[in-house]
């Protein structure tokens, strides 16, 4: 019984000195986080990393992206071999994440749609296909063509 009382003992010592390190280690909380403090803390995306010629995964499909707009639109081209006519593209920041939506609006393509995310640590486009003939959406990878 002694034992167990001494050990027990021994733990509530343990974790009272656990818990003062941490209350000393701690910083004063009274100092605000501000949104200025907050952007500088979190690592905003290269946008410039969407331009280049991707190609599709699964098929011979591209998508060629010449240049990036601060208004959120991109210049983009699609081929499949042959050009198709892109209505739209456009680009935008979700959560700290490049995401890319281009609408295709041709023969055999009235609305399709591409909403694809960069992957920076592959180098990839990964996202969605809605095939608009058949209303149908597949997942799909796009890497870079050096």
């Amino acid at each position: 019984m002694k034992k167990r009382k001494s050990f027990l003992l021994v733990l509530v010592i343990l974790a009272v000195g656990i818990i003062t390190i941490n209350l000393t280690s701690c910083k004063d909380s009274s100092e605000k986080v501000t949104p200025e403090k907050a952007s500088k803390t979190i690592n905003k995306p290269d946008n410039k990393l969407l331009v280049g010629n991707w190609l599709r995964t699964d098929a011979g499909y591209r998508i060629l992206i010449s240049q990036v707009n601060d208004d959120g639109t991109l210049a983009a081209q699609y081929f499949n071999p042959k050009p198709i006519n892109v209505e739209s593209a456009k680009w935008e920041e979700s959560y700290v994440n490049l995401k890319i939506i281009v609408l295709l609006r041709d023969v055999n393509y009235p609305g399709s749609t591409y909403t694809l995310n960069y992957l920076p640590d592959r180098d990839i486009l990964a996202g969605e296909y809605f095939q608009a003939v058949e209303g149908l959406t597949f997942y799909v990878e796009f890497t870079r063509n050096k």
